[in-house]
């Protein structure tokens, strides 16, 4: 069993994201949830606001209320919209509904909040991927933030 949900995905992804400094970690995590909102088509203001922002604009307590209804009002939506005598559905499943991709990439942005700046890496990738994100292009996004590492150590 993988250690991590990306594992199961992108394994040379959450070994990247392992090898990356917590700031680099971090500026990803909030990169993968813009690329989420994007690829899913989230339009909700608090969710981009939140996302482009990351933690230098600090989300209070508010933002956080409404992106957490948000993803509940979404996942209620998605669930509607699925066969209620199917097994969970996979991402690909999940990937044909709106509602169902746009409450993954939400809950991108909620787990690039998390506290460890590793692990809402890894989550947001994670969420960003079942909300349709390829792994390459969520693997190109960490290569470019690397980049950014290496260069601001110099």
């Amino acid at each position: 069993m993988p250690a991590y949900r990306l594992d199961s995905v992108a394994p040379s992804l959450t070994a990247r994201i392992g090898a990356a400094t917590p700031g680099g970690a971090r500026r990803f995590a909030f990169a993968a949830a813009r690329l989420a909102c994007g690829v899913a088509g989230v339009h909700d203001r608090t969710a981009l606001d939140v996302a482009r922002g990351g933690l230098s604009a600090g989300p209070g307590m508010d933002e956080l209320v409404r992106l957490w209804e948000l993803e509940r009002r979404l996942d209620a939506a998605c669930d509607q919209g699925l066969d209620p005598d199917a097994a969970y559905p996979d991402a690909a499943t999940l990937r044909l509904h709106d509602e169902c991709a746009e409450a993954k990439a939400v809950a991108s942005v909620i787990a690039a909040l998390k506290p460890d700046a590793h692990d809402a890496a890894r989550e947001s990738a994670y969420e960003a991927w079942a909300a349709g994100c390829e792994p390459a292009a969520l693997d190109a996004l960490a290569a470019h933030l690397g980049a950014a590492d290496a260069d601001a150590s110099s």
